[in-house]
């Protein structure tokens, strides 16, 4: 997406930082006093330009709505950063021991490293696009073969199952669609495992599979050794195919692989085993690679139907964007402007010969995704971002899982940063080489979080002054390069992150990712894949294992309110550095509440997770003499959620009695006589609870009969098919003039199942990011300050009242004693 013209702009937008730059440093030498007004109205200047400024629109071209104000608001904010910084360089760093020479520059190396990721993501975001799907219609003898690779390890074949269904009712020329199932759980290894229970379970998988790939006419594939982990099972099927090709490309001993028998198409879509596409996903991807020869990936954003741990544990799911939402819908598009969207392991569209060019799927690190996608950015070849939830899936359930997820993602892009360090890859633009160094150079944050969290407490519990600045230093300096910061990322990311959150979810993993950050640098040829595990239910609420860093920290940062009172008793001269390190340390323990209401894992029962859905459908009941509307309010595999209107239910029941139904229309709307609605309606409006006067013993006939009665759900998707799905209702409720429906979907095999795996996953357009939606807003950092406390309160409170929980189930329950048998005086008293 980059010309001539586009370079030529940020040429000069480097000239202009470079003059601030000369800027800063020139004006470090006023006083204190004009510092102060300087920070305030660059600040002020910032914040103006924010509010009255018109906003930003993305779109496929280079040329952008409010694009100048959005480089202003990033040279004023970047000016009030570098002028931090340079005062911390040259005024902050004085020591009086060699102990706090060390502690201060682990400190300034700390804020370095901050400052360089925010300049780093400043630019990746200068220009972020939005594409849009390809106009352009072609005839279905020019669409490539397009062959869908599944790969999966120890998932459930239910898992599998469903998106291998969903990928074959992808709207796509059937003959030009190859969908296998890469079976790394039924390696040669796997089935022959010395433990004979391993082996046993592994060949009922594989069984299992394959009948699954049987029924559906897809193809089951597998190989003789677990080499490389998901690179190497994936490329077991590109090789293979190749070898079919031409028997002189490679070793033949690669070409080795059960099951492949087909396909070779020139388009490879990868999909997680729990990932579930939608039926347009190739209709609104593949006319990318007809537009664009070069185009090696294109890559869709991961939607996930379920809270990741700390959403669920600190119930905010839904109620705020998601973490994942940040970079799939703002940083994502900032990458693509420059040419450098990578791989993320699944929903992408791979070129097959562009692949083979390299040795396919790249397998040195374990973040293959990233690494490919790196090798093939150095071929001088193209990649694209498309901003449209195409797949549905699952994000890790326990603290744990996630913890092992994210560990894994640090190791691979600090592999790539020793191993492939990009400043050195040949072939990439200066452009590209900035985004994979802040993609890579990211992962590094433990560390910094981590010194962030101890510094305060270092100048509290040993009054070693590592941050030498004063009151009126840090009004002039630090507030300022803050509070710009905030400002920037509230403008750049307010919609798809709350103020704050990132300091969380950093903060929460930090400590946990230190070994596995220290332990890629150590060795970093040594890190392995782990399979993350998805779809697990927690029957219980539960302590984290990993919980007793956080109440460390929390006693810690406690304890450091009376260690300041300590040092402020009997620390002659100024305060400023005590008062400076308290207002950090209240900073530091607001977010450890959060963490602690984190790591108390609440239960999740719940194994089909549903979204939200909203449409109208129609109940067929009572063998089809009875029709109602509803609206579904969400749904999931499982089953749907449904609230029907008490009128209509009084409706149905009034039908029933003197059976005037007519059958549905060929739109699939109601096909009752007007005698029933206007019998209902007119003259009968609703009483205080919502049920139609004169009705009543019919609304409540409908709430009885619901659960007694055979039912079909009739519904149609945005694609005009429509679906009859015979449905069981479970449970029922009145919420105010609504009867609210549980319902389960009855019938779950054969051609059922597909039906309902189209119904529910195949329809694309239901699926929104927090962001996209109409109500969705930027929150200001007061406000999002207060949501943290209150969120970190109520988990703090949640956790301790479960430790007291478990403390009270644990105590030895009192056994009944027997009563001492009376003595015979006492006997002859009583009669």
């Amino acid at each position: 997406m980059i010309n001539r013209d586009t370079e030529l702009r940020f040429w000069q937008l480097g000239a202009v930082l470079l003059l601030l730059l000369y800027l800063t440093a020139s004006s470090a030498f006023l006083a204190i006093e004009h510092q102060i007004i300087m920070g305030a109205a660059i600040l002020c200047a910032a914040f103006v330009a924010d509010f009255f400024g018109s906003p930003y629109f993305p779109s496929p071209s280079v040329e952008q709505r409010g694009q100048f104000l959005r480089i202003l608001i990033m040279v004023l904010c970047g000016f009030l950063t570098l002028r931090y910084w340079f005062f911390r360089t040259t005024v902050t760093i004085t020591f009086d021991s060699l102990t706090e020479f060390s502690f201060s520059m682990l400190l300034y190396l700390a804020e370095t490293y901050g400052i360089l990721i925010f300049f780093l993501g400043m630019f990746v975001n200068a220009s972020p696009i939005q594409r849009q799907t390809p106009r352009m219609q072609y005839h279905e003898d020019e669409l490539p073969e397009v062959d869908v690779y599944i790969p999966t390890y120890n998932e459930s074949e239910d898992v599998v199952r469903i998106t291998a269904l969903a990928a074959t009712s992808m709207f796509y020329p059937q003959e030009k669609l190859n969908i296998y199932i890469l079976d790394d759980g039924g390696t040669v290894n796997k089935l022959s495992d010395p433990d004979p229970g391993k082996a046993l379970g592994a060949r009922q998988r594989a069984q299992r599979l394959k009948e699954i790939a049987r029924e559906l006419s897809i193809i089951y594939a597998t190989r003789d050794e677990n080499i490389h982990a998901k690179a190497g099972n994936l490329n077991e099927s590109l090789m293979s195919c190749e070898c079919r090709l031409d028997e002189d490309a490679f070793d033949k001993m690669s070409c080795i692989n059960q099951g492949i028998h087909q396909g070779c198409g020139q388009l490879i879509v990868i999909l997680d085993c729990d990932h579930v596409p939608a039926r347009d996903f190739l209709k609104k991807t593949v006319g990318f690679f007809l537009e664009d020869p070069r185009l090696f990936l294109l890559q869709t954003p991961h939607f996930f139907i379920n809270p990741d741990p700390i959403e669920k544990n600190l119930e905010t799911f839904r109620k705020g964007p998601s973490e994942n939402e940040m970079f799939y819908a703002a940083i994502h598009p900032g990458l693509d402007f420059w040419n450098a969207s990578f791989f993320c392991g699944s929903a992408a569209i791979m070129r097959r010969n562009f692949l083979l060019e390299v040795g396919g799927i790249a397998g040195e690190t374990i973040t293959e995704d990233a690494e490919t996608a790196l090798g093939l950015h150095a071929k001088g070849y193209n990649s694209a971002y498309f901003f449209k939830p195409l797949i549905i899936g699952l994000t890790p359930e326990t603290f744990d899982d996630f913890i092992v997820q994210r560990s894994r993602w640090a190791q691979g892009m600090i592999q790539i940063f020793i191993l492939k360090n990009p400043l050195f890859q040949k072939g990439l633009t200066i452009f590209q080489k900035m985004c994979y160094i802040n993609a890579s150079f990211f992962w590094f944050f433990g560390f910094a979080r981590v010194i962030f969290f101890l510094s305060p407490l270092i100048l509290l519990f040993f009054g070693l002054k590592i941050y030498n600045a004063s009151i009126a230093q840090v009004i002039a300096y630090a507030l300022p390069h803050l509070a710009g910061a905030y400002l920037l990322s509230n403008y750049l990311f307010g919609r798809y992150r709350y103020p704050f959150f990132s300091e969380l979810y950093e903060s929460v993993i930090s400590f946990y990712l230190l070994p596995a950050i220290i332990s890629a640098i150590r060795k970093p040829r040594s890190p392995v894949f782990k399979v993350t595990p998805k779809a697990v239910s927690l029957k219980k609420d539960f302590l984290s294992h990993l919980a007793m860093p956080f109440y460390i920290m929390f006693f810690l940062s406690i304890a450091g309110y009376a260690a300041g009172l300590y040092q402020w008793v009997n620390t002659p001269g100024p305060k400023d550095s005590i008062v400076i390190s308290l207002l950090w340390n209240t900073f530091n323990l607001v977010i450890v509440l959060s963490c602690l209401g984190v790591v108390w894992e609440k239960r999740q029962m719940r194994k089909q997770h549903r979204y939200p859905a909203e449409e109208d459908v129609i109940l067929q009941t009572d063998r089809g003499e009875t029709r109602i509307p509803a609206k579904t309010f969400d749904l999931s595999i499982s089953g749907a959620g449904l609230a029907v209107e008490l009128d209509a239910a009084a409706v149905h029941a009034k039908a029933r009695e003197k059976n005037r139904e007519g059958p549905l229309d060929g739109d699939g709307n109601i096909g009752r006589s007007p005698d029933d609605v206007d019998g209902n309606r007119e003259g009968n409006p609703l009483d205080g609870d919502g049920n139609s006067k004169g009705s009543t013993a019919y609304g409540d006939a409908a709430i009885r009969d619901f659960t007694r009665e055979d039912v079909i759900l009739h519904a149609r998707d945005s694609y005009g098919n429509l679906y009859e799905l015979p449905i069981k209702v479970v449970h029922q409720r009145r919420r105010g003039s609504q009867i609210i429906l549980g319902t389960l979907f009855k019938d779950d095999s054969g051609e059922n199942l597909r039906n309902i795996v189209n119904f529910v996953y195949g329809d694309s357009s239901r699926w929104q990011f927090f962001s996209e939606k109409p109500s969705a807003s930027t929150i200001g950092y007061l406000r999002g300050f207060y949501r943290l406390i209150k969120i970190g309160v109520s988990g703090t409170v949640t956790n301790f009242k479960g430790l007291c929980s478990m403390a009270i189930g644990s105590l030895p329950s009192v056994k009944e004693r027997p009563l001492p048998e009376a003595s015979e005086a006492t006997l002859q008293k009583e009669k």
